[in-house]
């Protein structure tokens, strides 16, 4: 009778060790695909109305390089996204910024156009969607090499605001969902 249950004690462990074995695949990270959303700023722009004041009508112009969109390694991972602007104006002028994106030869892309009036109480945002469902494409995202920020004063060179410490300022960020295998 010992002989048997030994015997059948081995032979139980024999069979629940070769149940459990199975063949490892370990191939099986290639199927992995991750798709984070990666966010960050992309520029910061601030004046006061004393500046606004000193400046005649073209209130700023300038071209800022920007190829972080071309990097080949987000550009070949990237599958949607959009670009966020927003301007507050506490200032007594009334301001048109316009925002185009440009390629290496200087084309414009794409362009938005942000209005807001004197000491307004609110913000005016704006997300600009591009890839996915957008009929903004992706292609416009990829051959971003410079951003053109354009600010108007659409009021007069005189007046002054009522609010503490009248300024401009003009913010945007953006926000991509890549695909990284």
């Amino acid at each position: 009778m010992k002989i048997s249950h030994y015997f059948f004690s081995v032979l139980f462990v024999l069979f629940t060790l070769m149940s459990c074995i199975e063949e490892q695949d370990f191939n099986q990270t290639d199927n992995i695909i991750i798709t984070p959303t990666v966010e960050a700023s992309i520029f910061y722009f601030e004046t006061t109305e004393q500046l606004i004041n000193d400046s005649p009508n073209a209130l700023y112009t300038r071209d800022f390089n920007f190829d972080a969109f071309k990097d080949d390694y987000f550009s070949d991972k990237v599958i949607e996204g959009s670009i966020t602007y927003q301007l507050e104006n506490t200032t007594s002028k009334p301001v048109s910024v316009t925002i185009e994106l440009l390629d290496d030869d200087g084309n414009v892309l794409d362009t938005t156009i942000l209005n807001i009036e004197s000491e307004a109480s609110n913000t005016t945002d704006e997300e600009i969607f591009y890839g996915g469902t957008s009929t903004r494409s992706l292609d416009i995202i990829r051959n971003t090499s410079a951003i053109r920020l354009s600010a108007v004063n659409l009021g007069d060179n005189s007046s002054i605001s009522t609010q503490p410490n009248p300024k401009l300022i003009f913010r945007s960020s953006a926000k991509f969902k890549m695909r990284i295998r």
